[in-house]
């Protein structure tokens, strides 16, 4: 899928950070990714958010979402490899939300905002690349992506532990539409920005069903999804075959505290 109309004229420059070299945007020419939105109390959910100014969006008052997005890259710039995106989405900087219909919003426009919470990878270029220069909370594991006809069971290891699996329906691929996400790191209280784009020719999404079920081990990322007490079903969930995304490098930054747009 490299000449797909979606990379065309797409201008890429190398950046160098701690001797690692990388020419973005990062292209990633076929993958598949599986989304589960599962629910959880609002206040339980910002037990685990960094900093006070990011604020959650609701699904309604008192509600709010965990997205587990699990990303089996077949063709990159970098390199196949996989990769699990455990995220809150959020606004920032903090601005009025209205419950219900931002979420509805996040759907309807395919414009994630998200704080990463945690986001294994299964290479070294891609845990290297995603620390340095987005200071995303990335570390190696082992991601299994396992087909059983129409359901999608993804298994999350740390060194032979299991931290997840996650069973997932195949939703039926019968639209297409834009996916983009908006990323909001932190580190030392500054927030960084970064943005991937991304086209789904083949996609499938589903608002009020059962579309996964999460089952957690022992590890110490399990114990704390297991505190915040999620919906024991996710009735919300995309599948994408056949997905194009770019990954920019990181484009504007703010004091958490302030919220002033720092220099570049």
């Amino acid at each position: 899928m490299k000449d797909d109309p979606f990379f065309k004229d797409t201008p890429r420059k190398p950046l160098t950070k701690q001797g690692l070299s990388i020419e973005f945007p990062i292209l990633y020419y076929d993958l598949r990714q599986i989304t589960a939105i599962f629910t959880a109390k609002t206040s339980a959910i910002k037990t685990i958010l960094p900093h006070p100014n990011y604020k959650p969006i609701e699904l309604y008052p008192g509600t709010s979402m965990l997205a587990i997005t699990c990303f089996e890259y077949f063709d990159t710039s970098i390199g196949p490899y996989n990769e699990i995106a455990i995220t809150v989405p959020v606004k920032f900087p903090p601005k009025l939300t209205i419950p219900g219909l931002d979420a509805f919003k996040l759907l309807l426009t395919g414009d994630f905002t998200v704080y990463i919470h945690h986001l294994p990878v299964t290479t070294e270029i891609a845990l290297q690349g995603g620390i340095y220069f987005w200071n995303y909370p990335k570390f190696l594991s082992e991601i299994i992506f396992k087909d059983q006809g129409d359901t999608l069971e993804v298994t999350l290891k740390e060194k032979g532990e299991m931290i997840l699996n996650l069973h997932a329906k195949k939703l039926s691929l019968n639209t297409s539409g834009k996916m983009n996400f908006q990323t909001y790191s932190i580190r030392d209280k500054t927030v960084m920005h970064g943005l991937v784009e991304g086209w789904a020719p083949r996609m499938g999404k589903v608002t009020l069903g059962k579309v996964a079920t999460l089952e957690l081990g022992k590890h110490r990322i399990s114990r704390e999804l297991q505190g915040l007490n999620l919906s024991p079903v996710a009735r919300t969930g995309i599948y994408a075959e056949g997905m194009m995304t770019k990954l920019y490098d990181p484009d504007l930054s703010w004091n958490a505290d302030t919220l002033q747009v720092l220099p570049g």
